[in-house]
């Protein structure tokens, strides 16, 4: 009996089978139906095509025409395939180069031609934060000049191994760069105003969080590179520019975010 015929392999068919089972079933609730835009779309298809395709591995294997335990070795191709498709996406290459390169990795330890490990990831960790701290760098000037900013930087702060806290009073913020590596950060914006349309903020949270409050006639938009970590976005819109959205004022926050946290409140 072969590696590929035992019993791990047969349990992770048995999740697999599962895993579509319950996708299905969400789909049954008419999920499909409320997808707005064209990302949406694309999305359905995708993971739709995926999970067709993991359907007939299985039906062929219910046959005995192939063996899902023999083809379970390329199973890092699912990333491969994940890197490729976020490539393509704006704001998520950095992101999908750095799954195209793992999968890479582990397609070819699953092949017996190189020996990688989890434990090996670490490396590719700060690899991928210089890199998607540089990419993030490049589209917040880029989104800076686009707004008006011109690049320029209202402010800048640095928390490493440490804490920060900053309250913002500049009446005509455009721009701004602050890092939390291994440390904290509170941005306090209540006393700050935008006289354009925009203002861009790279915020990189680096094995470490950040917490930024702002005006409720503020919209804030984020474009930042996540990677192991999270954003939370729990900002409301005074009720008296709800029927007037021209008037809001849009913070774009940019960066990355690598095993750390950004929370961005009222």
């Amino acid at each position: 009996m072969s590696e590929w015929d035992s019993d791990p392999g047969r349990r992770m068919r048995t999740e697999i089978e599962n895993d579509i089972r319950a996708r299905i079933g969400s789909l049954g609730g008419g999920g499909g139906r409320r997808r707005r835009g064209g990302g949406s779309v694309q999305h359905g298809i995708l993971w739709g095509a995926v999970i067709c395709m993991i359907g007939v591995v299985l039906l062929l294997d219910h046959l005995g025409l192939v063996s899902v335990n023999h083809l379970w070795r390329f199973w890092p191709m699912l990333l491969v395939v994940a890197g490729v498709v976020n490539i393509t996406q704006m704001g998520k290459r950095v992101w999908g180069a750095l799954l195209l390169v793992v999968g890479l990795l582990f397609q070819l330890d699953s092949l017996g031609f190189i020996r990688f490990h989890w434990a090996d990831l670490w490396p590719l960790a700060i690899i991928a934060a210089g890199l998607m701290m540089i990419w993030g760098a490049i589209e917040s000037r880029r989104a800076g000049a686009g707004s008006g900013a011109n690049g320029q930087t209202g402010m800048n702060a640095t928390a490493i191994f440490g804490g920060v806290e900053r309250r913002i009073t500049d009446r005509d913020f455009r721009s701004g760069r602050v890092s939390s590596v291994f440390g904290g950060m509170e941005l306090d914006f209540h006393d700050a105003n935008i006289e354009g349309d925009e203002a861009v903020l790279e915020v990189n949270a680096i094995f470490g969080g950040a917490e930024i409050r702002v005006p409720e006639t503020w919209r804030v938009e984020a474009r930042s590179q996540t990677l192991f970590g999270g954003y939370s976005d729990t900002t409301r819109v005074s009720p008296s520019l709800d029927a007037n959205p021209a008037k809001r004022k849009t913070l774009i926050i940019t960066g990355t975010i690598l095993f750390g946290g950004v929370e961005v409140k009222n």
